[in-house]
């Protein structure tokens, strides 16, 4: 079972991605060209140069604020037997949909104001416009996904609890 996670900036896409991880769903990893940022984990991602980027046998990838992503066909495949989340881009998400279907859209939804407040606060306000422009652009590819999720503030556990039972009911009607 794959099930891929998007949503806007500061929905809690990798927050729940790590705890459901917690409960023995595996976290698939995606190749990026982009540099570690201080304080990440080095197993967040298959961190490569790009050259070695064009060499990985990808089911998916996408150019993002001047760098690249992709998963690979090899980490797909742990799909096959085991339970597994990725967290997405839309344009990834449609890519895996359209490759792999057993694969569950689960889109995290979160209030605006919620979002926004969630948003560091180091930000400028013209990043931070940006940032809110484009959650409303993502916002809109909730439809097209298999669930929504919601992850209001206060409740990550029950966000998880509800990601947890999708994946036990898609499972059961395989």
């Amino acid at each position: 079972m794959l099930i891929v996670l998007l949503g806007p900036t500061g929905s809690g896409k990798s927050t729940i991605e790590k705890k459901i991880g917690q409960s023995g769903i595996h976290r698939l990893r995606s190749h990026t060209t982009r540099l570690r940022k201080p304080g990440e984990s080095e197993d967040a991602y298959y961190f490569v140069k790009k050259e070695e980027f064009k060499k990985v046998d990808l089911v998916e990838s996408v150019l993002y604020k001047n760098s690249f992503f992709g998963l690979s066909r090899e980490e797909v495949e742990i799909a096959e037997t085991k339970d597994c989340v990725v967290t997405l881009d839309w344009n990834g998400a449609q890519q895996i949909k359209h490759r792999i279907p057993f694969a569950v859209t689960i889109f995290i939804d979160c209030p605006m104001y919620q979002l926004e407040k969630r948003l560091p606060i180091e930000i400028d306000s013209e990043k931070r416009k940006k940032i809110m422009e484009q959650v409303v652009l993502d916002s809109k590819c909730a439809a097209n996904c298999d669930y929504i999720v919601r992850n209001y503030d206060g409740q990550l556990d029950e966000a998880c609890a509800q990601i947890l039972e999708i994946c036990r009911q898609s499972k059961k009607s395989d």
